[in-house]
């Protein structure tokens, strides 16, 4: 008989001669794990395997009250089962059990989830089953009977704080690769991304022969409205710019602020026609919502990528100098780029400078 405390109680179990099986002594170890306070949300999912059934419930008791949403398997069949059609954070396996071993489970679990948690369990533990099990990422290697049960509670606890730290920190990196190609102010996109995904998007459009237009805005006149009403009011402004991009543009589309009061509208799958209907869109938005009585108004480059631009830099060049071209052309213009170096006035006959449209189906 082997007897260990365990915090206020006594836990008494006999361990069978020649076996690893624990047979729980007058139900006193299920009395112990009822004192340990229970979780109202599950603190993970484990995955229990183990082809000694009374073994198997002890261990699936107490973690359960440690708050974990606990699966079990009788032997390593079931436990291919179980991964095939769940997913687990931590996977408590039996090394010898019929149907598969625990490593082989394992094995099969990392295939799709690499990050997956393990411990292995054995009561014919060797230096050659320790190795192998370690060299197969597992995080701990029990040997059965246990000592205590308090060993399997602070191995699973430990697994599972790992588990939820590597999530953690991929999820931090992703946040910080997101804000890396985020502004901001306005929560576009950034230079970066532009660059990124303008090269990607010519490459496609070059090979497989599609549309690929450009957008580049500017806000006239952002420079009064900072000297008068403050740099906040400024950032207003662009804030309000940036919602009506991104409210007249598509998922597939990426919006950007490339600069102060600059932005750029990526627009794949889309022509000439089209690029410069959405740019009136939000012309048309930007200039019926005045910020404290001021009028706002932005000026707007368009063009759509030909082989004569040479460069995902070259297109961006043309579509720029389309820009300057509105710019200096008075405020609220949009002129387009068409073939080699010639600009054009988007027509404005169905559309006022104030923002009402007189003939505007509002098709895209």
């Amino acid at each position: 008989m082997n007897v260990t405390f365990m915090g206020r109680r006594w836990l008494s179990y006999l361990v069978l001669p020649g076996t690893s099986r624990v047979v729980e002594h007058q139900q006193e170890a299920l009395e112990l794990s009822g004192d340990i306070l229970g979780h109202e949300t599950s603190i993970g999912k484990a995955l229990i395997a183990d082809d000694d059934e009374d073994f198997r419930r002890l261990l699936v008791h107490r973690a359960k009250k440690m708050g974990l949403s606990v699966d079990e398997a009788s032997d390593g069949t079931e436990a291919l089962e179980a991964i095939r059609h769940k997913s687990f954070d931590i996977l408590v396996m039996d090394l010898y059990m019929p149907g598969a071993t625990g490593l082989d489970v394992i094995r099969e679990a990392q295939r799709t989830d690499p990050d997956m948690e393990a411990i292995i369990m054995t009561g014919s533990a060797s230096l050659e089953t320790a190795i192998e099990a370690i060299r197969a990422g597992v995080y701990d290697y029990l040997t059965k009977p246990l000592d205590s049960l308090t060993i399997f509670e602070m191995t699973l606890s430990r697994a599972l704080e790992r588990r939820h730290l590597i999530r953690e920190n991929e999820r931090l990196f992703q946040e910080v690769q997101r804000l890396a190609l985020t502004d901001q102010l306005t929560g576009l996109y950034n230079r970066h991304k532009v660059k990124e995904s303008l090269a990607s998007e010519v490459e496609r459009s070059r090979r497989y022969g599609r549309p690929l237009s450009l957008i580049m805005v500017d806000v006239d006149d952002l420079k009064p409205i900072n000297d008068t009403y403050g740099h906040p009011a400024g950032d207003s402004v662009l804030r309000q710019v940036a919602d009506a991009i991104r409210t007249h543009t598509r998922r597939v589309d990426l919006a950007a602020r490339i600069g102060g009061d600059e932005f750029l509208v990526l627009l794949p799958e889309a022509g000439l026609d089209v690029a410069t209907e959405v740019a009136k869109r939000v012309r048309r938005e930007i200039s019926g919502a005045p910020f404290e009585g001021v009028p706002i108004s932005i000026s707007v480059g368009v063009g759509q990528w030909d082989e004569e631009f040479g460069t995902p830099q070259g297109f961006l060049h043309a579509v720029d100098q389309a820009l300057y071209q509105a710019k200096r052309s008075g405020s609220t213009k949009i002129f387009t780029y068409r073939k080699e170096g010639t600009f054009d006035p988007s027509d404005d006959k169905s559309e006022n400078v104030d923002g009402n449209s007189s003939n505007d189906t509002g098709e895209n």
